[in-house]
C-alpha cells in the first residue's frame, strides 16, 4: 500500500519543471482569446502573429497532453504490479 501511495502523491504533487493544470488551462484561454481576435477584423501582419502564437500554444497543449497521458499508463502499470502482488499474498 506503501507504492501505491507514494504513485498517487506523485501524481498529485507536481514535480519541478513539469506543467500543471493551472498552467494549461491558461494556455486554453490564450487559445480561445487567439480564435476570437482571429474571428475579428485584423491585418495580415497581426493575423500571422496571432496564428503563429496559436500553433505554439497548440504544440505545447498536445505535448502536455502526450506525457500526461504517458504519465497515467505508467501509473496504471505500476498500480497493475501492485494489484498482482497483492494478489498473490492472498
Amino acid at each position: 500500500m506503501e507504492e501505491l501511495d507514494e504513485m498517487l502523491e506523485d501524481f498529485i504533487s507536481p514535480k519541478k519543471g513539469k506543467a500543471t493544470s493551472a498552467d494549461f488551462e491558461e494556455k486554453i484561454e490564450k487559445l480561445q482569446e487567439i480564435v476570437a481576435k482571429l474571428e475579428s477584423d485584423v491585418s495580415l501582419e497581426d493575423g500571422m502573429a496571432l496564428f503563429e502564437s496559436g500553433i505554439k500554444l497548440t504544440k505545447e497543449c498536445i505535448d502536455e497532453l502526450d506525457r500526461t497521458r504517458e504519465h497515467i499508463e505508467s501509473l496504471k502499470g505500476e498500480l497493475d504490479k501492485i494489484l498482482d502482488r497483492s494478489a498473490q499474498e492472498v
